[in-house]
C-alpha cells in the first residue's frame, strides 16, 4: 500500500512539472526572411533615344529591394526571342558572360527597403546584333549579385523591334538634352556656413547639354509625396516647395559630374519634432524653368529635436 501511494504521488508530481514546463515555453513566432529579394512594380521604355551618338532605347524600372542594404548588385536585362532563345552578342560590348546580349546597371542600396522609382539603363539598337528586319522580342529583367548569382527575377517585357538596314542613311534629328543618373549619397550632420544640415552628393552625366543654361534641382517631400513647403526664398522652388539648386557649367558633351554637392540646413525641413520618413527628388531643369529629365528619388529618415 505504501508503494502504490508513492507511485501515485510521483506520477502526480510529473504531470504537474510537465504542465508547468509546457506553459513556460514561448509562443512560436513567424520567421522573417533576411534573404535579399525585390518587389517588382513596373517597367516602361523610351524608344528612339540618342546617347553619345548612338540611337537606342532607355529602359526604366521601378521596384523595391529588401534586405539588400550595402549589397553590391546589378539590374540585369537580357534580350530574347519570344520562345526564350537568347540573342547572341557579336562584339563583346553589351554581353553577358554566357555570350548573350545584355545590359547592366550597378546597385548598392543605402536603405532597407530601398525604393527605386525610376532606375534606367540605355541599350543601343545596333547592340542587339540583329540583321535588318522586324522582330518580336522580350526582355528578361533580373536583380543579380555582383558575382552573377540571381537575387530575384523581376519581369519579362515583350516588345516589337525593327532593325534598319545598316546601309540606310540615317535621318538627322535634333538631339534632345538628357541626363543619365549614376548614384546619390548623403553626408549627415554637416556644418556649412555656420548652418547644421546635410550635404547631398550626385553623380550623373549630361548629353546634348553643352553650354545649355540649366540647373540640378533637388526637391524635398514626405515619403508619401506630400511636399514640404517654406517661405524662405533661398531654399524654395517657385511653388514654395523646399528645394535647393546648383547651376551647371557644362563645357563638354557629354558632361560628366563625378560629385556635384548641394547643402541643405536641417532648419529648412518644415516638419514637427519627431522622426520622419522623407524623400528627395532630383531633376535636371532648364534655367528658365521646365524639366529636362528626372534623375532619381532618394528616401531618408530625419529626426527633428
Amino acid at each position: 500500500m505504501k508503494r502504490l501511494s508513492f507511485s501515485f504521488a510521483a506520477a502526480l508530481l510529473f504531470l504537474t512539472f510537465s504542465a508547468a514546463t509546457a506553459t513556460a515555453q514561448p509562443a512560436s513566432r513567424p520567421t522573417v526572411s533576411t534573404e535579399p529579394s525585390a518587389t517588382f512594380q513596373r517597367i516602361w521604355v523610351d524608344y528612339d533615344v540618342t546617347v553619345e551618338g548612338k540611337r537606342g532605347m532607355r529602359i526604366h524600372t521601378a521596384f523595391k529591394a529588401h534586405a539588400m542594404k550595402g549589397v553590391s548588385s546589378y539590374l540585369q536585362i537580357k534580350f530574347q526571342k519570344p520562345d526564350g532563345t537568347a540573342l547572341k552578342d557579336t562584339n563583346g560590348a553589351y554581353d553577358h558572360e554566357d555570350g548573350s546580349v545584355a545590359v547592366f546597371r550597378a546597385l548598392n542600396p543605402g536603405f532597407d527597403p530601398a525604393v527605386y522609382e525610376d532606375l534606367d539603363a540605355f541599350m543601343p539598337y545596333d547592340e542587339l546584333d540583329l540583321p535588318a528586319g522586324k522582330y518580336a522580342l522580350k526582355m528578361d529583367v533580373d536583380l543579380i549579385y555582383e558575382a552573377g548569382e540571381l537575387i530575384q527575377h523581376l519581369t519579362f517585357h515583350p516588345f516589337d523591334f525593327t532593325q534598319a538596314s545598316r546601309n540606310t542613311t540615317p535621318v538627322k534629328t535634333a538631339a534632345k538634352p538628357s541626363g543619365l543618373f549614376d548614384r546619390i549619397w548623403v553626408d549627415y550632420d554637416v556644418t556649412e556656413g555656420g548652418k547644421y544640415g546635410m550635404r547631398i552628393h550626385v553623380k550623373f552625366t549630361t548629353y546634348n547639354m553643352k553650354n545649355l543654361p540649366s540647373y540640378l534641382a533637388i526637391y524635398f517631400a514626405k515619403a508619401d509625396g506630400t511636399r514640404l513647403m517654406t517661405k524662405n526664398a533661398s531654399y524654395s522652388s517657385k511653388s514654395g516647395q523646399v528645394a535647393i539648386y546648383q547651376e551647371l557649367d557644362i563645357r563638354n558633351d557629354p558632361g560628366v559630374f563625378e560629385d556635384l554637392k548641394l547643402f541643405l540646413p536641417y532648419s529648412e525641413l518644415s516638419v514637427r519634432a519627431g522622426k520622419h520618413d522623407l524623400r528627395i527628388s532630383v531633376d535636371l531643369i532648364y534655367k528658365e524653368d521646365g524639366l529636362i529629365q528626372h534623375l532619381t528619388e532618394y528616401d531618408f529618415e530625419f529626426t527633428k529635436p
